[in-house]
């Protein structure tokens, strides 16, 4: 029997943002899940709020409280706002590596896409923040695409920068033959020199901006984007693109690296099948391949999300309930974050992700603010503080 201090099922942002901190206050913490959860799948982007009422939110901060007043079931109801900033604000503090994620905390930023429009986001990684509507206005932009890439159209992006928007745009695409952005951002991970060369080829120094695909390497992505503006002479960001995404990569491997440096055991292909709990703790019955076996812990957060592939029983005393996001639509939490199911709520298990989303109005800031809060609780469950 695996013994340990908590328990988190789901290994996408919430649970590994839950890990990290629960880790940080010397409790034993293992992650399991079936697979990759969805942060990897995404476009790298967290979001607090980018459309509200039919447009664009320029301060999701502002707009916050309407937004709950509005949605009292979204999970940002239940975490609240102060511990939602939190989040955010210890996010930006703490995950700085081989990736760093910029933005105003007050203010959203607007990034152009694939498509050649600007989106309003909180936190992007710094590689795409020179990207901004605000930035491009007045200069002009050079869109440089790859023959062979697939969901990357520098045409459409140039077209659409200089009818929508009237900002000089032209494009250019390099023959290359790697049709997938992981191939390319790992061939630039070691030979960045190789495409730098090429393009260097067309001479680039009359334009003020160079808009890539996100395929600037997974973890040496601020080193190669300083390459390409200091031999080409012009400045460079990634545009966003659709998931999944290079971004979503570097994303996922921003969030486990701290939690595997902390001791957190992150075991894929583990399926929990059942948790019994008592005031004592939690019996969580889990199936790899065909063997099971038992982790006692202190307390669980599930964080699977709204993928969630089997359903898990739950158990205390004489109540047992059967749970799946996938068929109860979302599930319920105390402000404590506790599970609310069947009418019970259940002392020492916890909820974090968009599983509590009545409405599947989620994305990365759910995830990132859920995880925070119920790592807080969990804290505070255990320690007393």
């Amino acid at each position: 029997m695996i013994d340990i201090d908590v328990l988190i099922i789901g290994c996408g942002m919430a649970g590994l943002v839950a890990a990290r901190k629960i880790s940080e206050a010397n409790l034993s913490t293992m992650v399991i899940a079936t697979g990759l959860g969805s942060t990897v799948l995404s476009s790298g982007t967290i979001d607090l709020i980018g459309y509200f009422d039919g447009g664009k939110v320029r301060k999701p901060m502002e707009t916050l409280d309407e937004f709950i007043s509005q949605n009292p079931g979204h999970p940002y109801a239940i975490v609240g706002r102060e511990r939602i900033l939190q989040a955010f604000q210890e996010f930006n503090e703490k995950y700085d590596s081989f990736t760093r994620y910029e933005g105003n905390l007050e203010k959203n930023l607007t990034l152009l896409t694939p498509l050649g429009l600007f989106k309003p986001t909180l936190l992007a990684q710094s590689s795409m923040i020179r990207g901004t509507r605000e930035n491009l206005e007045g200069s002009k932009v050079l869109v440089i695409g790859f023959r062979n890439l697939l969901n990357h159209t520098p045409a459409l992006i140039a077209k659409s920068l200089k009818e929508n928007w009237e900002i000089d745009a032209d494009y250019i695409k390099l023959d290359r033959s790697e049709t997938q952005p992981v191939q390319l951002a790992l061939l630039l991970e070691s030979h960045s020199e190789e495409i730098i060369q090429s393009l260097n080829e067309h001479n680039l120094g009359n334009y003020d901006y160079l808009a890539l695909p996100p395929v600037l390497g997974i973890r040496r992505t601020r080193e190669i984007l300083s390459e390409f503006e200091d031999i080409l002479g012009a400045k460079a960001f990634e545009t966003m693109s659709f998931p999944p995404s290079v971004p979503g990569l570097r994303l996922q491997q921003l969030l486990e690296q701290p939690c595997i440096q902390n001791g957190v055991e992150i075991r894929l292909g583990w399926r929990a099948v059942e948790i019994k709990t008592t005031k004592k703790g939690c019996q969580t019955q889990i199936v790899e391949n065909d063997s099971k076996q038992e982790i006692s812990s202190k307390a669980v957060i599930i964080a699977t999300g709204q993928i969630m592939r089997d359903e898990i029983i739950a158990s205390e005393k004489d109540f047992q309930g059967s749970i799946n996001p996938q068929i109860l639509e979302y599930l319920k939490t105390d402000k404590e974050m506790r599970l609310i199911f069947g009418g019970k709520s259940f002392e020492n298990i916890f909820v974090a992700g968009s599983a509590l989303s009545e409405k599947n109005m989620t994305g990365l800031g759910t995830a990132l603010s859920t995880g925070y809060a119920s790592a807080a609780e969990v804290i505070k469950y255990l320690k007393g503080n």
